[in-house]
């Protein structure tokens, strides 16, 4: 689990430098029009699909195996509008919970050591 956990790290840390560095350059208004702006480049569309497409599977993973029900959807909520930086962070935190075994960081509340299947 330490590995994991190092990886974490590793990506949190270089996915924060890389939003900080767009924030101070660019600022957060032009954020949108990046993903959106320019969907006609087939590259840029398939990305941002792609893209979108893992934020929602992230949220729902998320959401959905959350530790505390009630507040699922409001981590699934942070999963999605917040990407790597939320992700990345809440999983990290989540790892050290439980039982400490990537089984328990993968199933969250559904773990058979939760009581809950």
């Amino acid at each position: 689990m330490r590995l994991i956990r190092l990886i974490l790290l590793a990506l949190w840390l270089v996915v924060a430098w890389a939003t900080f560095r767009a924030i101070h350059m660019m600022g957060t208004a032009s954020a949108g029009q990046f993903f959106m702006g320019d969907m006609a480049h087939p590259w840029r569309g398939q990305f941002n699909i792609d893209f979108a497409a893992h934020l929602v599977l992230m949220g729902l993973w998320l959401g959905l195996t959350a530790t505390n029900k009630w507040l699922g959807p409001l981590i699934a909520m942070g999963a999605f509008v917040g990407g790597g930086c939320f992700s990345l962070a809440y999983l990290l935190v989540r790892s050290f919970g439980g039982d400490g075994s990537f089984a328990h960081l993968l199933l969250g509340r559904h773990h058979p050591a939760e009581g809950q299947i």
